[in-house]
């Protein structure tokens, strides 16, 4: 009698583990097949589905400014101001300084809040009697409205004919 009461278990476990591995097998392929069946997503022109969510091309802000050096070891430039009703939220800072051979620049930065984004600045080679070095930064900095943001760089001496040269990127929202 002990060996039917083994052999009838073991057949019950082998049973309930094939059908729980039969179920695990086939219900996902079958859950999908159903969720494929009642979704279906189209991107046209007049029904598109949104990707990406970017700012209009009107809150795009771009802005250059230039400066030479005038005979000394800083320079400042001033970017277009933040216009009234909105906050300017820069994403991507680019300097480029050209300088007399070994007139190296110290510290190169956004500022006009108070805050300072540090672009760390890399020599980019020499041509002739100049250095040019290139720095680029992302990050998120807000300059509320009505800021005048600038670029400004420091050398560790006076140039007398080196350019600084700023461009940058972000948007504009409303201001909070």
């Amino acid at each position: 009698m002990n060996m039917n009461f083994g052999r009838k278990f073991v057949l019950s476990v082998v049973g309930v583990v094939a059908i729980a591995s039969l179920i695990a097998i086939v219900s996902p392929r079958a859950v999908q097949a159903v969720a494929a069946a009642l979704v279906q997503v189209t991107n046209t022109p007049t029904n598109a589905v949104p990707a990406l969510l970017a700012p209009a091309a009107s809150q795009i802000y771009q802005s250059y400014c230039f400066s030479g050096f005038g005979s000394t070891p800083s320079a400042k430039c001033y970017v277009t101001q933040v216009p009234a009703g909105q906050t300017l939220f820069v994403e991507t800072v680019s300097i480029e300084t050209t300088t007399e051979n070994g007139n190296d620049p110290l510290a190169v930065a956004l500022t006009g809040t108070g805050s300072y984004l540090f672009v760390p600045m890399i020599k980019q080679g020499s041509s002739g009697a100049w250095d040019i070095f290139v720095g680029t930064v992302g990050a998120r900095m807000p300059y509320k409205q009505g800021a005048n943001p600038f670029c400004s760089a420091d050398l560790n001496s006076n140039s007398a004919a080196g350019v600084m040269q700023c461009s940058v990127y972000g948007y504009l929202a409303p201001a909070q």
